[in-house]
């Protein structure tokens, strides 16, 4: 239900328009669509892009453009339901995704296994089939078609950030499939407009943000004029905080924070803070962000934040202190750890020299974020925490692998050794095993 979202990307008005339908007219089909357009839009503003540093611009995409690449999403998957699906083809692979296939079942469909750019296909399952197509035949075209088109980007296909973001709105879907599909798809041509009259109801009495949010360019809380914030804004306190500490001004945690707010949170009070902000600050952006500085203290970095957080809970009666106490206690021992392993690599490697190695230009070349499963006899195994392939006979000697613990998350650059063998050539960054929850 629209209730389930913290906030409607594509109204029901909206949705109904631009399926020029009536409402009578519309069906458990139209109505799953709806669903989806708003579940994906919601999940790729608060999961996918706020994970992304240090990649093009052009690559990210604004509310208003994340709202159409979904409208866009949810038209073709529904051309999709209704020419194969619920069409031609006889598998009814989204009622059915528990259902293992057989090759003559599979032959019936007119499909045939096949090696894809996107990995070797093994179809056993019917949810393996629907992933399967629905990867090669709907998302991936969706996602390069509306930054080649709709962006005008130059960006190539198989970028890795596309290829993330292909195989995570995928997953989605998928998810959104087994949450939603019964009795949806069951039966997707009857009647939905009992339902769609609960949206509109639901629409027209949504509350409103705020006034006060209603700036000229609310895009951009970096150039509010400081009288046109509100007055507990985190941006005004950590002003307020640099003015009676001048020094703190010079440490980058207080920075980055700042600059983690203003980029990716918008505008927001002290009051709207929640320990999941601060928990994927230090697990998240601080890593990235900062490991590669050769000389940032790390304990004089978390020891300002501490002073930052206690003038905080003594100025504005706050109690956040609860919360930072909690990240040290669940996070601190992982978090020093793996920042370390990180800081160490980047002091030792020259990110130059692989850029301009032939490495660096394979075909082979494999990126993304990667879990650590097991280590044996010198090797470890590791898993793609967005598409699940898991590697075997890995090489991690760029790193002090003395160091390292199963759930660690690494986003590197991988390239094949033989057929089993694999082995790191660049790391961007290790991460702490609580920084999955924010990654996936």
């Amino acid at each position: 239900m629209a209730e389930q979202f913290h906030k409607i990307y594509i109204s029901a008005a909206d949705f109904i328009k631009a399926w020029e339908k009536e409402v009578y007219e519309l069906t458990n089909l139209d109505y799953f669509t709806y669903l989806l357009m708003n579940s994906v839009a919601e999940q790729l503003e608060t999961s996918f892009f706020p994970q992304l540093f240090n990649v093009d611009e052009e690559l990210i995409l604004n509310n208003e453009e994340i709202t159409n690449l979904a409208f866009h999403l949810g038209d073709s998957l529904q051309l999709f339901f209704d020419k194969n699906c619920f069409g031609s083809c006889p598998l009814n692979c989204p009622n059915q995704l528990q259902q293992k296939v057989s090759q003559e079942d599979f032959i019936k469909a007119g499909k045939i296994p096949e090696s894809t750019e996107f990995g070797v296909y093994a179809c056993t399952t019917k949810e393996h089939c629907l992933k399967h197509d629905l990867l090669n035949y709907v998302t991936s075209d969706t996602v390069l078609d509306f930054y080649r088109y709709d962006l005008k980007t130059t960006t190539k296909d198989d970028h890795p950030v596309l290829q993330r973001l292909i195989h995570f709105i995928n997953d989605k879907v998928l998810d959104l499939i087994k949450k939603e599909g019964d009795p949806l798809l069951k039966a997707p041509n009857d009647n939905a407009s009992e339902l769609f009259d609960r949206l509109i109801e639901f629409d027209e009495n949504t509350w409103s943000e705020p006034e006060y949010f209603s700036f000229d360019d609310p895009d951009d809380p970096e150039t509010m004029e400081p009288w046109r914030r509100p007055q507990d804004s985190i941006l005004s306190v950590i002003e307020e905080f640099q003015e009676i500490a001048p020094k703190a001004k010079n440490y980058q945690s207080i920075k980055l924070f700042e600059k983690f707010l203003t980029t990716f949170m918008g505008p927001m009070n002290i009051s709207d803070l929640i320990y999941e902000d601060l928990e994927e600050f230090f697990l998240i952006v601080f890593p990235t962000e900062l490991a590669a500085e050769d000389k940032l203290q790390f304990g004089e970095e978390l020891h300002i934040f501490e002073q930052f957080i206690k003038f905080i809970d003594y100025n504005y009666e706050k109690n956040l202190i609860v919360y930072w106490n909690e990240l040290i206690d669940s996070n601190l021992t992982a978090l020093r750890r793996t920042f370390n392993l990180s800081q160490h690599f980047h002091r030792k490697h020259s990110y130059v020299e692989y850029q301009l190695s032939p490495e660096k230009s394979s075909n082979a070349l494999l990126d993304g974020f990667f879990e650590i499963i097991d280590y044996q006899d010198g090797y470890f195994v590791v898993e793609d925490i967005h598409i699940k392939e898991q590697y075997q006979l890995f090489d991690l000697s760029m790193l002090d692998i003395s160091l390292l613990e199963p759930g660690d998350i690494i986003n590197m650059q991988l390239i094949p050794q033989s057929k089993d063998n694999w082995r790191a050539i660049w790391i961007e960054c290790v991460f702490a095993p609580r920084a999955k929850y924010y990654l996936v």
